[in-house]
């Protein structure tokens, strides 16, 4: 704080030294001439010649050193840091010329004539009063001045000894009475100028330095009579200047460009020197070597010319370090036109390049191919072993695009688990299918990634330009269409883009429309298929089974639409419709005196999606359901992910909601992953029902699902069952429950009731 005030009044210390100096040439020259006039006026009346010429002689000494040491001062490239020095000098000189002036009053003055007598006490005053004029910076100096002459002046006249002498001594108190008050006012208003000069001056330096430090700015200039450069502190940070060892207000100019990159030197001489030749500004980029050889920062350089009033020329420049701005255009470039997972195009820069492609093949009269790849199953793999190793299988295959491809090609990923590949200058359709089979050699291998092993598989679909398709959308829904074709033909292969293959396109556009409409307007049902204990021969609880009724396809099942309601991302609404229906309808039957439980099936999707088990807390609360009424049924697929399904199972299982897993045994469950997820009820896929009844491998199969189901305490029940056989079997092997259309296919609600009625020992529901 102490270092900061005297720095600060330095600062006002040396603006006062400033405009004191600035006034002593007005000062000498106006002196100079008074004294003359005095000498012309008072000589002859004055007791001694000698006397009159002693005083212009001493006056004259005065004044010429003060004007020589303000010559002195203005030369000086110290005198900021030496203030106090040049004050003494200032006021030594000051006071000197006062004291000749005082001492007029002894050399010169008129005893005899009293008119004249009046006159030199007036012109002293006179000077004195001038002091206001030279000296209002320093209010103690033109005080002491001020009183140095009064004092002279009332001495001389009390020395004289007249009545006359008394009275004009009288009167002299009052002039230099009133001139030392309007002194000390005067000083006092310049003196607070001068702070509020500094405090303004402070102020806008401190906001400079913000601005520089937040713009990363700094400011040079360069007197170009000399070699050397003026830079601003921020600007000698930036360049790796020490300002305790380098005076940066005279840095070598040569010092200063060995400071930029040797390869930009040349082009920053030729920009200074264009703005010495032509007077414009010029603005230049170039790399500057960091501090501490910390490599190169990117700066933009802006040079000026300016001449002061005596032709002086000075280049001033601005240096901005713009690293981090290119730093960040890059990124947004990158972002822009790169994949930031895989680093391969992305969607954006493909299809700029595609559009390109088409101009310059139809200019040369080339074709070209797209190649868009599905990586079958890649949910699977997100959903099993969690999205790092997702991502890792991502990057793993960009990096595999990137090795087969040329440098005339171009790799992209579109989105998700899509990629294309632009193949340019096809001469033959057969240099196409051989990149095609290198793609597909991915799949040769399984892929190590994070302790899992993958088997790739893949879906290609391929268009040709301009056979399939001149625009570039058109060519790659091409492609598009070819890949999805593959997919539905049972993946891991590859397809030509086909005429026909448009219609099918349309019909799955079609599908995606219906399905929206569907849900707006109520054309979804839920049909119920009973699931009966083989012990006590009743109706144990039902599954809820969606379909949809279109207005004009008729009732369409589930396995033609759920995949589509997965793909454009209305599972999810699908889902929680179904759940809220069925709570709805059990309720109805609990209201009826039928005591079921009900069975949902939830996709993956919904069942990991955010807030799916506060849904359904919440809607079995608003049906005031028992928990335990309610089962909910995932897929063995979908119970690979441990941690999060876990803890999904673990928060419904501690409300009371029963978890069953859903076509037991086609899946990659194990003891642990069973373990983990707490389920009550395993179900065995109808794929092993099927042949129970005749093939020893399908029994041996249900046999060891139902010993371990029942060995770890879980309900098993048989999905599927279809004859008399098949249900003899499992009562055998002890499984308990059974579900399929050898007891009743799935029902509208309101055959329910009947169905709860029924004797399940002898009826055979159609």
């Amino acid at each position: 704080m102490g270092s900061t005030t005297l720095a600060r009044n330095n600062a006002i210390r040396h603006n006062q030294n400033v405009l004191l100096y600035k006034g002593v040439k007005f000062s000498v020259a106006g002196s100079l001439l008074a004294a003359g006039v005095g000498v012309y006026t008072f000589g002859p009346l004055a007791s001694s010649p000698v006397g009159v010429w002693i005083w212009f002689g001493a006056l004259y000494v005065a004044y010429l050193l003060r004007a020589l040491d303000c010559q002195l001062f203005k030369r000086s490239v110290s005198r900021q840091q030496h203030v106090h020095h040049w004050s003494r000098r200032f006021a030594i000189g000051a006071l000197a010329s006062a004291t000749a002036w005082a001492s007029a009053m002894w050399l010169i003055y008129p005893e005899t004539d009293q008119a004249h007598q009046v006159l030199l006490v007036l012109t002293l005053g006179a000077v004195a009063g001038g002091a206001l004029a030279s000296l209002p910076y320093d209010l103690r100096l033109s005080n002491k001045f001020q009183i140095l002459i009064f004092a002279s002046v009332v001495l001389r006249l009390l020395f004289d000894g007249s009545a006359f002498a008394y009275e004009l001594a009288l009167f002299s108190c009052f002039v230099f009475g009133f001139l030392i008050s309007c002194g000390r006012e005067v000083g006092k208003n310049y003196i607070d100028l001068l702070r509020l000069r500094q405090d303004s001056q402070e102020n806008n330096l401190e906001l400079i330095r913000t601005t520089e430090q937040m713009a990363k700015l700094g400011y040079w200039q360069w007197d170009l009579r000399s070699r050397s450069v003026s830079l601003s502190t921020r600007l000698s940070i930036m360049f790796g200047y020490d300002s305790s060892d380098v005076d940066i207000s005279k840095v070598d100019i040569r010092a200063t460009f060995s400071r930029i990159h040797h390869h930009d030197r040349l082009k920053v001489e030729n920009a200074c020197t264009r703005v010495i030749e032509t007077g414009e500004d010029v603005e230049v980029e170039c790399r500057v070597y960091a501090p501490n050889d910390s490599g190169l920062r990117d700066m933009r350089l802006m040079v000026k010319l300016i001449s002061d009033s005596e032709g002086r020329d000075t280049l001033l420049g601005a240096v901005q370090d713009i690293t981090d701005i290119k730093s960040a255009e890059q990124k947004i470039y990158s972002m822009a036109y790169y994949d930031e997972l895989t680093g391969l195009a992305n969607r954006a820069h493909f299809h700029e390049r595609l559009d390109a492609e088409i101009i310059q093949s139809e200019m040369r009269g080339q074709e070209f191919a797209i190649i868009y790849i599905d990586l079958d199953d890649f949910k699977g793999v997100n959903d099993s072993y969690g999205h790092a190793s997702g991502d890792a299988y991502l990057t793993h295959f960009a990096n595999f695009l990137r090795e087969i491809t040329r440098r005339t090609d171009m790799a992209a990923r579109l989105g998700g688990d899509e990629f294309c590949l632009l193949i340019s200058d096809v001469a033959m359709r057969e240099s196409v299918e051989d990149m095609v089979l290198r793609c597909m050699g991915y799949t040769q291998q399984a892929v190590q990634l994070n302790n899992h092993r993958i088997h790739p598989r893949l879906s290609i679909g391929v268009a040709l330009y301009p056979d399939n398709a001149r625009l570039a959308d058109d060519l790659v829904k091409c492609a598009d269409m070819a890949m999805y074709t593959v997919k539905l033909a049972g993946k891991q292969s590859y397809a030509f883009y086909q005429p026909e293959m448009a219609s099918e396109s349309q019909e799955r556009v079609r599908l995606e429309a219906d399905l929206r409409q569907a849900l707006a307007e109520g054309q979804f049902e839920l049909w119920y298929q009973p699931k009966i204990n083989i012990r006590d021969n009743c109706l144990m609880g039902v599954e809820a089974l969606i379909r949809w009724r279109h207005p004009e396809r008729g009732m369409i099942q589930p396995d033609l639409f759920i995949s589509t309601a997965e793909r454009v991302g209305m599972i999810k609404e699908i889902g929680e419709w179904v759940f809220a229906t069925a709570c709805t309808q059990l309720r109805e039957w609990n209201n009826m005196g039928l005591k079921l439980s009900m069975a949902v099936n939830i996709s993956g999707d919904h069942f990991i999606a955010a807030n799916f088990c506060n849904f359904i807390v919440k809607t079995i609360e608003l049906h005031q359901l028992r928990f335990q009424d309610i089962e909910i049924e995932i897929t063995e697929s979908l119970s690979r992910d441990p941690e999060e399904h876990r803890l999904i199972c673990h928060e419904l299982r501690s409300r009371g909601v029963r978890i069953a897993i859903d076509d037991f045994g086609t899946g990659y469950s194990s003891l642990s992953v069973l373990g983990n997820l707490e389920v009550d009820t395993l179900k065995i896929d109808k794929s092993f029902i099927d042949g129970v009844a005749s093939e020893p491998a399908s029994q041996l199969m249900v046999r060891a699902i139902i010993d371990l189901a029942l060995g770890l305490g879980y309900d098993i029940v048989a999905e599927g069952v279809e004859s008399a056989d098949q249900l003899e079997v499992l009562r055998e092997r002890g499984c308990p429950y059974i579900q399929g259309y050898y007891f009743s296919r799935p029902v509208e609600a309101s055959k329910m009731p009947m169905l709860f009625a029924t004797d399940w020992s002898l009826a055979r529901v159609a």
